[in-house]
Protein backbone atom coordinates (compact mmCIF):
# COMPACT_ATOMS: atom_id res chain seq x y z
CA UNK A 1 0.00 0.00 0.00
CA UNK A 2 1.66 3.75 -0.94
CA UNK A 3 1.76 6.53 1.13
CA UNK A 4 0.78 9.83 -0.64
CA UNK A 5 1.45 13.29 0.55
CA UNK A 6 -0.34 16.46 -0.29
CA UNK A 7 1.13 19.39 1.07
CA UNK A 8 -0.09 22.80 0.94
CA UNK A 9 -3.31 22.14 0.19
CA UNK A 10 -6.51 24.69 1.21
CA UNK A 11 -8.26 22.15 3.14
CA UNK A 12 -11.88 22.18 3.68
CA UNK A 13 -12.46 19.58 6.09
CA UNK A 14 -16.64 18.76 4.95
CA UNK A 15 -17.73 20.52 8.81
CA UNK A 16 -18.58 23.91 6.87
CA UNK A 17 -15.80 25.24 9.10
CA UNK A 18 -13.14 27.69 7.48
CA UNK A 19 -10.17 26.47 5.44
CA UNK A 20 -6.79 26.19 6.63
CA UNK A 21 -3.36 25.76 4.83
CA UNK A 22 -2.24 22.43 5.56
CA UNK A 23 -0.95 18.60 4.33
CA UNK A 24 -2.47 15.41 4.31
CA UNK A 25 -0.82 12.49 4.50
CA UNK A 26 -2.71 9.11 3.19
CA UNK A 27 -1.45 5.61 4.17
CA UNK A 28 -3.24 2.89 1.97
CA UNK A 29 -7.23 3.31 2.24
CA UNK A 30 -6.95 5.83 5.07
CA UNK A 31 -6.18 9.46 6.10
CA UNK A 32 -2.89 8.75 8.44
CA UNK A 33 -2.08 12.07 9.17
CA UNK A 34 -3.43 16.22 9.09
CA UNK A 35 -0.70 18.86 9.82
CA UNK A 36 0.37 22.18 8.64
CA UNK A 37 3.94 21.03 7.80
CA UNK A 38 5.18 17.32 6.73
CA UNK A 39 8.37 15.72 5.63
CA UNK A 40 8.09 14.54 2.34
CA UNK A 41 10.76 11.94 3.21
CA UNK A 42 9.26 8.24 3.29
CA UNK A 43 5.84 9.04 0.88
CA UNK A 44 5.64 6.91 -2.04
CA UNK A 45 4.15 10.39 -3.82
CA UNK A 46 4.40 13.61 -3.54
CA UNK A 47 1.27 15.92 -4.84
CA UNK A 48 1.91 19.79 -5.05
CA UNK A 49 -1.59 21.24 -4.25
CA UNK A 50 -0.78 24.77 -3.70
CA UNK A 51 -3.77 27.45 -4.92
CA UNK A 52 -5.76 24.59 -4.74
CA UNK A 53 -8.62 23.04 -2.58
CA UNK A 54 -9.04 19.74 -0.91
CA UNK A 55 -12.73 18.71 0.18
CA UNK A 56 -13.56 15.14 1.42
CA UNK A 57 -14.99 13.14 -2.20
CA UNK A 58 -18.36 14.16 -2.84
CA UNK A 59 -21.19 11.79 -1.69
CA UNK A 60 -24.40 11.81 -4.32
CA UNK A 61 -27.56 11.20 -2.67
CA UNK A 62 -29.62 10.17 -6.01
CA UNK A 63 -28.51 7.91 -8.28
CA UNK A 64 -29.73 5.64 -11.19
CA UNK A 65 -25.99 3.51 -11.84
CA UNK A 66 -27.66 0.43 -10.40
CA UNK A 67 -26.46 -1.20 -14.12
CA UNK A 68 -23.77 1.31 -15.24
CA UNK A 69 -21.81 0.22 -12.36
CA UNK A 70 -21.91 -3.56 -13.83
CA UNK A 71 -21.37 -2.41 -17.59
CA UNK A 72 -19.00 0.61 -17.09
CA UNK A 73 -17.17 -0.03 -13.73
CA UNK A 74 -14.97 3.14 -14.48
CA UNK A 75 -17.80 5.46 -13.88
CA UNK A 76 -16.02 8.42 -15.67
CA UNK A 77 -19.07 10.32 -15.37
CA UNK A 78 -19.31 9.86 -11.34
CA UNK A 79 -15.45 10.03 -11.23
CA UNK A 80 -14.75 13.38 -13.06
CA UNK A 81 -17.10 15.15 -11.27
CA UNK A 82 -15.99 14.41 -7.67
CA UNK A 83 -18.42 11.62 -7.03
CA UNK A 84 -16.78 8.98 -4.32
CA UNK A 85 -20.23 7.50 -3.07
CA UNK A 86 -23.13 7.03 -4.96
CA UNK A 87 -26.53 6.09 -3.54
CA UNK A 88 -28.49 3.77 -5.88
CA UNK A 89 -32.04 2.39 -5.55
CA UNK A 90 -34.03 5.36 -5.55
CA UNK A 91 -37.84 6.57 -6.74
CA UNK A 92 -39.02 3.24 -5.60
CA UNK A 93 -36.84 1.19 -8.15
CA UNK A 94 -34.66 -1.24 -7.30
CA UNK A 95 -33.15 -3.81 -8.88
CA UNK A 96 -33.61 -6.33 -6.53
CA UNK A 97 -34.53 -8.31 -4.72
CA UNK A 98 -36.35 -10.55 -7.37
CA UNK A 99 -38.38 -13.39 -8.10
CA UNK A 100 -37.81 -15.80 -11.78
CA UNK A 101 -41.15 -14.68 -12.68
CA UNK A 102 -40.16 -11.14 -12.48
CA UNK A 103 -37.34 -10.63 -14.12
CA UNK A 104 -38.49 -9.66 -17.34
CA UNK A 105 -41.46 -6.99 -15.30
CA UNK A 106 -38.72 -5.97 -13.16
CA UNK A 107 -36.51 -5.08 -15.73
CA UNK A 108 -39.35 -3.11 -18.00
CA UNK A 109 -40.11 -0.97 -14.89
CA UNK A 110 -36.25 -0.41 -14.19
CA UNK A 111 -35.34 0.60 -18.16
CA UNK A 112 -36.61 4.11 -17.67
CA UNK A 113 -34.40 4.83 -14.61
CA UNK A 114 -31.32 2.53 -14.69
CA UNK A 115 -31.46 1.60 -18.38
CA UNK A 116 -31.16 -2.17 -19.37
CA UNK A 117 -28.63 -5.02 -19.06
CA UNK A 118 -27.91 -7.35 -21.94
CA UNK A 119 -28.80 -10.40 -20.30
CA UNK A 120 -31.71 -10.87 -17.73
CA UNK A 121 -30.68 -9.68 -13.99
CA UNK A 122 -28.67 -12.96 -12.67
CA UNK A 123 -29.28 -12.01 -8.88
CA UNK A 124 -32.47 -12.30 -6.91
CA UNK A 125 -31.92 -11.30 -3.06
CA UNK A 126 -30.69 -7.77 -2.26
CA UNK A 127 -27.33 -9.18 -0.94
CA UNK A 128 -26.90 -10.72 -4.42
CA UNK A 129 -27.58 -7.70 -5.75
CA UNK A 130 -24.38 -5.83 -4.02
CA UNK A 131 -21.91 -8.95 -4.00
CA UNK A 132 -23.04 -8.59 -8.36
CA UNK A 133 -22.23 -4.94 -8.27
CA UNK A 134 -19.56 -5.03 -5.73
CA UNK A 135 -17.67 -7.85 -7.71
CA UNK A 136 -17.35 -5.45 -10.94
CA UNK A 137 -15.35 -3.38 -9.16
CA UNK A 138 -16.74 0.49 -9.78
CA UNK A 139 -14.27 3.26 -9.45
CA UNK A 140 -16.35 4.68 -7.15
CA UNK A 141 -18.02 3.32 -3.77
CA UNK A 142 -22.09 3.06 -3.50
CA UNK A 143 -24.56 2.11 -1.55
CA UNK A 144 -28.51 1.08 -2.03
CA UNK A 145 -31.72 1.65 -0.81
CA UNK A 146 -34.42 -0.72 -1.54
CA UNK A 147 -37.79 0.11 -3.61
CA UNK A 148 -40.99 0.27 -2.39
CA UNK A 149 -42.35 -0.34 -5.85
CA UNK A 150 -39.60 -3.42 -6.52
CA UNK A 151 -40.99 -4.81 -2.73
CA UNK A 152 -44.99 -4.68 -4.11
CA UNK A 153 -44.13 -5.92 -7.42
CA UNK A 154 -42.62 -8.96 -5.27
CA UNK A 155 -45.70 -9.44 -2.78
CA UNK A 156 -48.71 -8.05 -5.01
CA UNK A 157 -47.71 -7.72 -8.23
CA UNK A 158 -48.51 -4.59 -10.44
CA UNK A 159 -52.08 -4.44 -8.42
CA UNK A 160 -53.47 -0.84 -8.52
CA UNK A 161 -55.20 -1.82 -4.45
CA UNK A 162 -54.25 -2.16 -0.87
CA UNK A 163 -52.41 -4.72 0.16
CA UNK A 164 -54.47 -7.38 2.76
CA UNK A 165 -52.94 -7.91 6.06
CA UNK A 166 -50.41 -10.99 5.16
CA UNK A 167 -49.30 -8.94 2.07
CA UNK A 168 -48.48 -6.31 4.29
CA UNK A 169 -46.96 -8.16 6.53
CA UNK A 170 -44.48 -9.62 4.00
CA UNK A 171 -43.61 -6.75 2.50
CA UNK A 172 -42.43 -5.59 6.28
CA UNK A 173 -40.34 -9.01 6.40
CA UNK A 174 -39.11 -8.65 2.84
CA UNK A 175 -37.58 -5.20 4.05
CA UNK A 176 -36.48 -5.91 7.05
CA UNK A 177 -34.97 -8.34 4.89
CA UNK A 178 -33.30 -6.23 2.50
CA UNK A 179 -31.84 -3.80 5.58
CA UNK A 180 -30.21 -7.11 7.38
CA UNK A 181 -28.58 -7.47 3.59
CA UNK A 182 -27.38 -3.96 3.46
CA UNK A 183 -29.84 -1.49 2.33
CA UNK A 184 -29.31 2.20 3.48
CA UNK A 185 -32.85 2.73 3.66
CA UNK A 186 -36.13 2.44 1.68
CA UNK A 187 -37.27 4.68 -1.21
CA UNK A 188 -40.43 5.68 -2.47
CA UNK A 189 -41.69 6.64 -6.17
CA UNK A 190 -45.33 7.96 -5.57
CA UNK A 191 -45.62 8.60 -9.68
CA UNK A 192 -44.15 5.17 -10.37
CA UNK A 193 -46.77 2.76 -11.15
CA UNK A 194 -46.82 0.20 -8.94
CA UNK A 195 -45.16 2.52 -6.02
CA UNK A 196 -48.10 5.11 -7.12
CA UNK A 197 -50.78 2.97 -5.79
CA UNK A 198 -49.79 2.58 -2.10
CA UNK A 199 -52.11 5.15 0.10
CA UNK A 200 -50.47 6.69 3.37
CA UNK A 201 -51.57 4.13 5.73
CA UNK A 202 -49.39 1.64 3.75
CA UNK A 203 -45.93 3.97 3.47
CA UNK A 204 -46.28 4.59 7.47
CA UNK A 205 -46.63 1.16 8.35
CA UNK A 206 -43.06 0.71 5.96
CA UNK A 207 -41.48 3.61 7.18
CA UNK A 208 -42.00 1.96 11.02
CA UNK A 209 -39.90 -1.29 9.97
CA UNK A 210 -37.42 1.87 8.16
CA UNK A 211 -37.38 3.38 11.11
CA UNK A 212 -36.62 0.29 13.01
CA UNK A 213 -33.30 0.21 11.67
CA UNK A 214 -32.17 3.86 11.81
CA UNK A 215 -32.20 3.92 8.29
CA UNK A 216 -33.32 6.75 5.72
CA UNK A 217 -36.78 7.16 3.49
CA UNK A 218 -36.59 8.69 0.34
CA UNK A 219 -39.38 10.14 -1.53
CA UNK A 220 -40.03 10.95 -5.06
CA UNK A 221 -43.61 12.46 -3.87
CA UNK A 222 -46.85 11.72 -5.46
CA UNK A 223 -46.68 15.73 -6.99
CA UNK A 224 -44.26 18.01 -7.92
CA UNK A 225 -46.67 20.27 -9.80
CA UNK A 226 -49.93 21.24 -8.47
CA UNK A 227 -50.85 19.13 -5.48
CA UNK A 228 -46.80 19.94 -4.32
CA UNK A 229 -47.90 21.46 -0.68
CA UNK A 230 -50.38 18.47 -0.05
CA UNK A 231 -47.84 15.89 -1.28
CA UNK A 232 -45.38 17.52 1.52
CA UNK A 233 -48.18 17.53 4.36
CA UNK A 234 -47.95 13.45 3.50
CA UNK A 235 -44.84 13.12 4.00
CA UNK A 236 -45.52 15.13 7.35
CA UNK A 237 -47.61 12.41 8.06
CA UNK A 238 -45.34 9.58 7.30
CA UNK A 239 -42.48 11.56 9.89
CA UNK A 240 -45.04 12.22 12.65
CA UNK A 241 -46.31 8.81 12.58
CA UNK A 242 -43.30 6.13 12.27
CA UNK A 243 -40.72 8.94 13.83
CA UNK A 244 -38.69 8.00 10.76
CA UNK A 245 -35.61 10.01 8.72
CA UNK A 246 -37.10 11.18 6.03
CA UNK A 247 -35.31 13.06 2.49
CA UNK A 248 -37.34 14.11 -0.39
CA UNK A 249 -36.09 13.68 -3.29
CA UNK A 250 -35.09 16.42 -5.63
CA UNK A 251 -37.56 19.18 -4.66
CA UNK A 252 -38.54 21.69 -7.02
CA UNK A 253 -41.93 22.51 -8.33
CA UNK A 254 -42.43 21.73 -11.68
CA UNK A 255 -44.40 23.90 -14.15
CA UNK A 256 -44.88 27.38 -14.53
CA UNK A 257 -48.21 27.75 -12.72
CA UNK A 258 -46.51 25.89 -9.61
CA UNK A 259 -43.33 28.28 -9.39
CA UNK A 260 -43.02 30.15 -6.08
CA UNK A 261 -44.47 27.40 -4.39
CA UNK A 262 -41.15 25.89 -2.79
CA UNK A 263 -41.46 28.97 -0.72
CA UNK A 264 -44.20 27.53 1.05
CA UNK A 265 -42.62 23.66 0.85
CA UNK A 266 -39.45 25.09 2.20
CA UNK A 267 -41.90 26.90 5.40
CA UNK A 268 -43.11 23.45 5.89
CA UNK A 269 -39.85 21.53 5.98
CA UNK A 270 -38.24 24.61 8.18
CA UNK A 271 -40.99 24.01 10.95
CA UNK A 272 -40.97 20.20 10.72
CA UNK A 273 -37.11 20.00 11.49
CA UNK A 274 -37.98 22.69 14.66
CA UNK A 275 -40.10 20.36 15.86
CA UNK A 276 -37.13 17.68 16.45
CA UNK A 277 -37.82 15.49 12.95
CA UNK A 278 -34.93 15.05 10.29
CA UNK A 279 -36.99 15.54 7.10
CA UNK A 280 -34.20 16.99 4.80
CA UNK A 281 -34.39 17.42 0.80
CA UNK A 282 -31.58 16.77 -2.28
CA UNK A 283 -31.65 18.94 -5.62
CA UNK A 284 -29.66 18.57 -8.60
CA UNK A 285 -28.81 21.92 -9.62
CA UNK A 286 -30.62 22.53 -13.42
CA UNK A 287 -33.96 23.94 -14.51
CA UNK A 288 -35.17 20.49 -16.26
CA UNK A 289 -36.12 17.90 -15.31
CA UNK A 290 -35.27 14.03 -16.59
CA UNK A 291 -37.34 10.89 -15.91
CA UNK A 292 -39.23 8.39 -18.20
CA UNK A 293 -41.70 9.57 -21.26
CA UNK A 294 -43.91 7.39 -19.75
CA UNK A 295 -45.06 9.79 -17.05
CA UNK A 296 -46.98 11.64 -19.33
CA UNK A 297 -49.42 9.15 -19.34
CA UNK A 298 -51.59 8.21 -15.89
CA UNK A 299 -50.59 5.60 -13.32
CA UNK A 300 -53.80 4.08 -14.14
CA UNK A 301 -52.94 3.03 -17.56
CA UNK A 302 -49.90 0.83 -15.65
CA UNK A 303 -52.08 -1.24 -14.03
CA UNK A 304 -50.83 -4.99 -14.61
CA UNK A 305 -47.53 -3.45 -16.06
CA UNK A 306 -46.54 -3.23 -19.16
CA UNK A 307 -48.64 -5.58 -20.96
CA UNK A 308 -51.65 -3.69 -18.90
CA UNK A 309 -50.41 -0.39 -20.36
CA UNK A 310 -49.79 -2.14 -24.35
CA UNK A 311 -53.30 -3.72 -23.88
CA UNK A 312 -55.22 -0.36 -23.08
CA UNK A 313 -53.45 1.07 -26.29
CA UNK A 314 -55.42 -1.15 -28.35
CA UNK A 315 -58.94 -0.66 -26.62
CA UNK A 316 -60.11 2.56 -28.66
CA UNK A 317 -61.57 3.72 -25.76
CA UNK A 318 -58.93 3.48 -23.25
CA UNK A 319 -56.83 4.85 -25.68
CA UNK A 320 -59.13 7.87 -26.10
CA UNK A 321 -58.99 8.39 -22.06
CA UNK A 322 -55.10 7.66 -21.94
CA UNK A 323 -54.69 10.45 -24.54
CA UNK A 324 -56.70 12.89 -23.23
CA UNK A 325 -54.73 12.78 -20.08
CA UNK A 326 -51.52 12.71 -21.69
CA UNK A 327 -51.97 15.52 -23.35
CA UNK A 328 -52.75 17.57 -20.11
CA UNK A 329 -49.95 16.40 -18.32
CA UNK A 330 -47.60 17.60 -21.29
CA UNK A 331 -49.44 21.07 -20.86
CA UNK A 332 -48.47 21.07 -17.59
CA UNK A 333 -44.69 20.13 -18.23
CA UNK A 334 -44.71 23.41 -20.46
CA UNK A 335 -45.92 21.23 -23.97
CA UNK A 336 -44.14 19.63 -26.34
CA UNK A 337 -41.92 22.49 -26.89
CA UNK A 338 -40.31 21.64 -23.72
CA UNK A 339 -39.32 17.91 -23.84
CA UNK A 340 -36.97 16.89 -25.04
CA UNK A 341 -36.37 12.92 -25.58
CA UNK A 342 -32.92 11.46 -24.35
CA UNK A 343 -33.19 8.17 -25.60
CA UNK A 344 -34.87 5.64 -27.32
CA UNK A 345 -34.90 1.56 -27.48
CA UNK A 346 -34.74 1.06 -30.85
CA UNK A 347 -32.27 2.28 -34.20
CA UNK A 348 -35.37 2.82 -35.92
CA UNK A 349 -36.04 5.78 -33.79
CA UNK A 350 -32.64 6.19 -32.78
CA UNK A 351 -32.86 9.87 -34.53
CA UNK A 352 -35.24 11.05 -32.01
CA UNK A 353 -32.70 11.41 -28.77
CA UNK A 354 -31.58 15.41 -28.52
CA UNK A 355 -34.78 16.58 -30.46
CA UNK A 356 -38.05 18.14 -28.91
CA UNK A 357 -41.20 16.47 -28.98
CA UNK A 358 -42.67 19.60 -31.42
CA UNK A 359 -40.35 18.32 -34.25
CA UNK A 360 -40.50 14.88 -33.29
CA UNK A 361 -44.37 15.09 -33.77
CA UNK A 362 -44.22 16.99 -37.07
CA UNK A 363 -42.13 14.62 -38.70
CA UNK A 364 -44.35 11.80 -37.40
CA UNK A 365 -47.17 13.86 -38.55
CA UNK A 366 -49.15 13.33 -35.38
CA UNK A 367 -50.92 15.54 -32.56
CA UNK A 368 -47.88 15.71 -29.68
CA UNK A 369 -49.96 13.34 -27.19
CA UNK A 370 -50.77 10.80 -29.91
CA UNK A 371 -46.83 11.07 -31.08
CA UNK A 372 -46.40 10.18 -27.21
CA UNK A 373 -48.78 7.50 -27.29
CA UNK A 374 -46.94 6.15 -30.79
CA UNK A 375 -43.50 5.82 -29.61
CA UNK A 376 -44.19 4.46 -26.31
CA UNK A 377 -46.12 1.81 -28.02
CA UNK A 378 -43.50 1.35 -30.92
CA UNK A 379 -40.34 1.73 -27.84
CA UNK A 380 -41.93 0.50 -24.67
CA UNK A 381 -40.86 1.68 -21.40
CA UNK A 382 -37.03 2.28 -21.69
CA UNK A 383 -37.82 6.14 -23.76
CA UNK A 384 -36.25 8.71 -21.45
CA UNK A 385 -37.19 12.72 -21.62
CA UNK A 386 -35.47 15.96 -20.91
CA UNK A 387 -38.51 18.28 -19.21
CA UNK A 388 -37.48 21.96 -19.49
CA UNK A 389 -39.69 23.08 -16.24
CA UNK A 390 -38.06 24.67 -13.39
CA UNK A 391 -37.91 28.29 -12.37
CA UNK A 392 -34.13 29.12 -11.52
CA UNK A 393 -34.88 31.37 -8.98
CA UNK A 394 -36.91 28.02 -7.18
CA UNK A 395 -33.90 26.31 -7.60
CA UNK A 396 -31.55 28.97 -6.09
CA UNK A 397 -33.68 29.68 -3.50
CA UNK A 398 -34.29 25.63 -2.39
CA UNK A 399 -30.37 25.48 -2.61
CA UNK A 400 -29.56 28.17 0.20
CA UNK A 401 -31.38 26.27 2.63
CA UNK A 402 -29.55 24.40 5.51
CA UNK A 403 -31.12 21.08 4.82
CA UNK A 404 -30.19 20.73 1.77
CA UNK A 405 -28.10 18.64 -0.34
CA UNK A 406 -26.71 17.87 -3.85
CA UNK A 407 -27.81 14.62 -6.44
CA UNK A 408 -27.05 14.14 -9.92
CA UNK A 409 -30.29 11.64 -10.53
CA UNK A 410 -28.24 10.81 -13.35
CA UNK A 411 -29.79 8.21 -16.10
CA UNK A 412 -27.62 7.69 -18.92
CA UNK A 413 -29.09 7.82 -22.25
CA UNK A 414 -28.30 8.59 -25.96
CA UNK A 415 -28.80 12.17 -25.22
CA UNK A 416 -28.53 12.14 -21.20
CA UNK A 417 -29.54 14.91 -19.13
CA UNK A 418 -26.45 16.86 -18.21
CA UNK A 419 -26.86 16.69 -14.27
CA UNK A 420 -25.61 12.79 -14.72
CA UNK A 421 -22.03 14.07 -15.42
CA UNK A 422 -21.21 17.76 -14.35
CA UNK A 423 -23.93 18.41 -10.86
CA UNK A 424 -21.64 18.75 -8.84
CA UNK A 425 -19.24 21.25 -10.29
CA UNK A 426 -21.74 23.13 -11.48
CA UNK A 427 -23.17 23.70 -8.03
CA UNK A 428 -19.51 24.76 -7.04
CA UNK A 429 -19.00 26.51 -9.82
CA UNK A 430 -22.34 28.17 -11.23
CA UNK A 431 -23.73 28.80 -7.69
CA UNK A 432 -21.32 29.11 -5.30
CA UNK A 433 -18.63 30.79 -6.90
CA UNK A 434 -20.05 32.76 -9.47
CA UNK A 435 -23.88 33.35 -7.97
CA UNK A 436 -22.46 33.20 -4.50
CA UNK A 437 -25.86 31.36 -2.49
CA UNK A 438 -23.44 30.28 -0.03
CA UNK A 439 -19.76 29.90 1.31
CA UNK A 440 -17.78 27.40 -0.36
CA UNK A 441 -17.29 25.77 3.24
CA UNK A 442 -20.35 25.39 3.51
CA UNK A 443 -21.21 23.99 0.14
CA UNK A 444 -18.31 21.87 0.89
CA UNK A 445 -20.33 20.74 4.14
CA UNK A 446 -23.78 19.75 2.04
CA UNK A 447 -22.15 17.38 -0.25
CA UNK A 448 -19.64 15.60 1.90
CA UNK A 449 -20.27 15.70 5.78
CA UNK A 450 -24.55 16.14 5.34
CA UNK A 451 -25.47 13.16 3.37
CA UNK A 452 -22.54 11.05 5.14
CA UNK A 453 -24.57 11.82 8.32
CA UNK A 454 -27.89 10.72 6.16
CA UNK A 455 -26.93 7.86 4.76
CA UNK A 456 -24.98 6.90 8.44
CA UNK A 457 -21.74 6.61 6.29
CA UNK A 458 -19.44 7.08 9.97
CA UNK A 459 -16.29 6.30 7.83
CA UNK A 460 -16.23 9.14 5.19
CA UNK A 461 -17.98 12.60 4.34
CA UNK A 462 -14.84 14.46 6.85
CA UNK A 463 -10.85 15.06 6.58
CA UNK A 464 -9.78 13.44 9.75
CA UNK A 465 -6.89 11.48 11.11
CA UNK A 466 -8.17 7.93 10.66
CA UNK A 467 -10.47 8.30 8.08
CA UNK A 468 -11.39 6.76 4.58
CA UNK A 469 -9.38 8.38 2.22
CA UNK A 470 -12.12 9.24 0.15
CA UNK A 471 -10.76 12.79 -1.59
CA UNK A 472 -11.51 15.67 -4.32
CA UNK A 473 -8.52 17.78 -5.02
CA UNK A 474 -9.95 20.87 -7.15
CA UNK A 475 -9.60 24.39 -8.28
CA UNK A 476 -11.92 26.60 -6.91
CA UNK A 477 -11.54 29.62 -9.07
CA UNK A 478 -11.90 27.18 -12.15
CA UNK A 479 -14.61 24.33 -11.18
CA UNK A 480 -17.78 24.36 -13.54
CA UNK A 481 -19.77 22.53 -15.80
CA UNK A 482 -18.79 23.02 -19.52
CA UNK A 483 -21.71 20.77 -21.28
CA UNK A 484 -25.05 21.22 -22.54
CA UNK A 485 -28.41 19.33 -23.28
CA UNK A 486 -26.93 18.95 -26.76
CA UNK A 487 -23.38 18.02 -25.68
CA UNK A 488 -23.87 16.68 -22.34
CA UNK A 489 -21.16 14.01 -21.45
CA UNK A 490 -18.52 17.00 -22.15
CA UNK A 491 -16.47 16.74 -18.35
CA UNK A 492 -16.53 19.67 -16.10
CA UNK A 493 -13.71 21.71 -15.46
CA UNK A 494 -11.50 22.05 -12.68
CA UNK A 495 -11.43 18.75 -10.44
CA UNK A 496 -7.44 17.72 -10.62
CA UNK A 497 -7.35 14.62 -8.49
CA UNK A 498 -9.66 12.00 -7.27
CA UNK A 499 -9.11 9.02 -4.73
CA UNK A 500 -11.38 6.18 -3.35
CA UNK A 501 -10.00 4.59 -0.72
CA UNK A 502 -6.60 5.81 -1.08
CA UNK A 503 -6.49 4.85 -4.68
CA UNK A 504 -5.45 7.80 -7.54
CA UNK A 505 -9.19 7.56 -10.12
CA UNK A 506 -8.64 10.74 -11.53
Amino acid sequence: MSRILIQNANIYDGTGGKPFRGCVCIDGAKIEKISRDMDTRGADEVVEAEGLALSPGFINTHSHMELEIIKHPAMRSVIEQGITTECLGQDGSSVAPLTDDLVQELADNMAPLAGILDSPYPWRSFKEYMAAASAANPAARFVSLVGHGTIRMNVMGNDNREPTPKERERMQSLLAQCMEEGAKGLSLGLIYPPGSYANTRELIEMARVVAQYDGIMMVHMRSEKGELLESVDEMEQIVRASGVRLQISHHKALGKPNWGKVRQSMAKIDALQAAGFDLTFDQYPWTAACTGLKVCCPGWAYEGGEQGFQHRLLDPAAYQQILGETREEIVVRGGAEAILIASVATREYAWMAGKRMDEISARLNMEVGEAVLHILQHEGPAVTAIYFSIAEEDVAFVMRSPWHCVCTDGIIGAKPHPRAFASFPRFLGAYVREKGVMPLEEAIRHITSEPARRLRLWDRGLIREGMDADLVLFDPETIRDVNSYLEPELPPVGIKKVWVLGQERL
